[in-house]
């Protein structure tokens, strides 16, 4: 059995001093803690080692480790990164294009920003209804009621009580796309109330410094363009997303041939697949909470743990 133990990363900063202490993340001390954990533990191998092995069979240490980070953030730059360089550790790092290239901000993260800025979540939820329901009156979209989302998407998971996954799931995917911006902007604009072009030029990293890292051995795998939930877009939409950010990983130096695949919140279906293996990508990273068996598991479906679980619910550093 050739198992690998592939961890998840997001944001990684000294969060309680920063200008959002409720965004949920990692603190950079327990990233720190967490590696010296991992490395008297496991082998902290490189991503290249595991396309040898996907491609060539060559073996790998069995306790294996890769860590990953999602999303291109600038803590990724300014606090994972040096702390890798200094141990010789390679992280694997996987950052939406959009992003980073037009100087906006995804609608997931202005969700993170809105839950950091304003945490009583029956205020935001009352938002929403209020929105949904002049929609409604003026017209403009077809919706279904608010009580109808409410029934269907409130449910709590590991992480987040029913308010927030409510909030996240009609912002992110349920409703259609104009009027997820449409609402996004508006929240935004109410609790956060700062220039988006700012905000987006400090929370995701720059090409010169995505330079830097793939210069100093870290990987820098395919998230994407624009982080769309791939599996409820047709497969023309999904080749364009995955061939403009393929683009833009060549623009940094990428060499795009047995390429890695991060799926933007996980999701994917059975034409992603089938534009993986005509692009020649070689791995995908799913959201699926266990380690991977790398004789088991189909390369394209590799699961992973997720830090912020271990630290919440396990207690496992």
């Amino acid at each position: 059995m050739q198992n690998l133990t592939i961890i998840m990363y997001h944001y990684v900063r000294p969060i309680a001093k920063s200008y959002y202490p409720l965004i949920k993340g990692l603190e950079l001390d327990s990233f720190k803690t967490q590696l010296n954990y991992l490395e008297k533990n496991y082998e902290i191998g490189t991503m290249e080692s595991v396309i040898d092995f996907i491609k060539n069979k060559k073996k790998i240490p069995s306790n294996s480790c890769l860590l990953t980070f999602d999303d291109g953030y600038k803590d990724h730059y300014l606090n994972v990164y040096p702390e890798l360089k200094k141990r010789n550790i390679q992280g694997s790092f996987f950052p939406p294009a959009r992003p980073i290239l037009e100087k906006m901000i995804l609608d997931v993260n202005k969700i993170h920003l809105v839950l950091a800025k304003q945490p009583n979540t029956k205020i935001l939820i009352d938002d929403i209804r209020k929105l949904i329901n002049e929609e409604i009156k003026n017209n403009k979209t077809k919706l279904h009621s608010f009580d109808e989302y409410w029934k269907e998407h409130a449910v709590a998971n590991i992480l987040d009580t029913k308010e927030i996954v409510f909030i996240k799931r009609l912002l992110q995917f349920v409703l259609p796309i104009n009027i997820r911006n449409q609402f996004c902007n508006f929240l935004f604009g109410r609790y956060v109330n700062k220039n988006q072009e700012e905000v987006s030029s400090n929370l995701y990293m720059s090409v010169n410094e995505l330079n830097e890292m793939q210069n100093g051995n870290m990987y820098i795998g395919c998230h994407g363009y624009d982080h769309v939930w791939l599996n409820t877009i047709p497969k023309e939409d999904q080749l364009n997303d995955i061939e403009k950010s393929l683009k833009f990983l060549k623009r940094i130096g990428v060499t795009t041939s047995d390429l890695v695949m991060n799926y933007p919140y996980g999701k994917y279906n059975s034409d992603t697949l089938d534009i993986l293996k005509e692009k020649k990508f070689c791995i995908g990273l799913t959201t699926k909470s266990a380690i991977a068996d790398l004789d088991k598991n189909k390369p394209f479906e590799l699961p992973r743990l997720d830090t912020n679980i271990f630290e919440k619910k396990i207690n496992y550093f």
